[in-house]
């Protein structure tokens, strides 16, 4: 009988330590919270594309070319029948991976540049960091 009592206040304790991060983290950054929510229902979305999609990605409906938002198509048709929304969700697939991709590779790139600027040190640190300085490594917004 302890043992249940012990177990139950164990996994309170654990979700309670768990929403009390939640709100620290909505409280202390709000707008990281934000976009932290936004990217997961879109990852959410992406991974299960075939499951939300009402109809199928390139299924055409002849008689409903450019057909306006209704309970049918809620945003609407485009001009060979297709449903907009399905590829909408359809191409939230596509963009959460290439993003993914992108941040990884860049990820990795730089992980291995920092590994042998630090591990090598001497001229080659200073030549890649005047590099770096010069933005031809980073890109940077004019």
């Amino acid at each position: 009988m302890a043992d249940i009592s012990s177990e139950r206040a164990d996994k309170r304790k654990r979700l309670s330590a768990f929403i009390n991060f939640f709100r620290r983290l909505l409280k202390e950054k709000p707008l990281g919270t934000v976009g932290g929510v936004i990217t997961l229902i879109l990852l959410f979305v992406g991974i299960f594309a075939d499951f939300l999609a009402p109809y199928g990605m390139n299924e055409t409906h002849i008689d409903d070319m450019l057909a306006a938002p209704s309970s049918k198509y809620l945003l609407g048709a485009d001009n060979i029948g297709r449903d907009i929304l399905t590829r909408v969700i359809y191409g939230a697939r596509v963009s959460v991976i290439i993003g993914l991709a992108a941040s990884s590779i860049a990820t990795v790139l730089s992980l291995i540049i920092g590994m042998l600027s630090g591990y090598l040190g001497g001229k080659f640190d200073l030549l890649l960091q005047r590099f770096v300085d010069t933005g031809c490594v980073s890109p940077k917004s004019s």
